[in-house]
């Protein structure tokens, strides 16, 4: 399955998957024939069902359309000259999905019985991934503000010591300084 998008710069079919059913066939010869002009250029030959297909892709293409439009929307991914390749994947399903009118997208949404499941998937998601990075940057808080605390207790307790050394050692020092001058 591969559209003008789908291919690669070379224009390779190479590795593609070309989805087929053997429906209505009265020459099966032809139909092979045909069918090995996409297996030479090396598709991957994948036969079932347009209802089989329909169930695997529907989910697949809704998610992406989804994703490319959440991520599309308001900037959300701001050009930068040295971006990643994880990154650069991102701006291409936004390229990708960006020009495909709303009325596909409703359609892929009203058409896909599971199209509501993945929004609230992904909306449930995305709350556990603020919820964890608000448990981390509480951590971290907490964690500073304990050293914060400890390093002050430490730092009172050393000067307390320091006194108490002081205080111990001066009649120490004095009782030396008589005994050197002889008093």
């Amino acid at each position: 399955m591969f559209g003008p998008s789908s291919a690669s710069a070379d224009n390779s079919w190479d590795g593609q998957p070309f989805i087929f059913d053997k429906v209505r066939v009265s020459d099966e010869r032809r139909s092979d024939a045909f069918l090995r002009v996409f297996e030479r250029a090396r598709c991957q030959m994948v036969q079932m069902t347009s209802e089989q297909q329909d169930a695997h892709t529907a989910d697949a293409e809704f998610v992406t359309h989804l994703a490319g439009r959440l991520l599309g929307y308001g900037k959300a991914l701001p050009p930068t000259p040295v971006p990643s390749k994880e990154y650069a994947a991102l701006c291409d399903v936004t390229d990708m999905t960006k020009n495909d009118s709303f009325d596909l997208f409703y359609g892929m949404y009203k058409f896909n019985p599971n199209a509501k499941s993945h929004i609230a998937k992904i909306r449930d998601n995305l709350a556990r991934v603020e919820q964890k990075l608000a448990a981390k940057e509480a951590y971290l808080l907490a964690r500073e503000e304990l050293r914060n605390s400890d390093r002050q207790r430490l730092i009172s307790e050393c000067k307390q010591l320091l006194r108490e050394v002081a205080q111990n050692s001066q009649p120490d020092v004095v009782a030396k300084a008589k005994d050197s001058d002889g008093k």
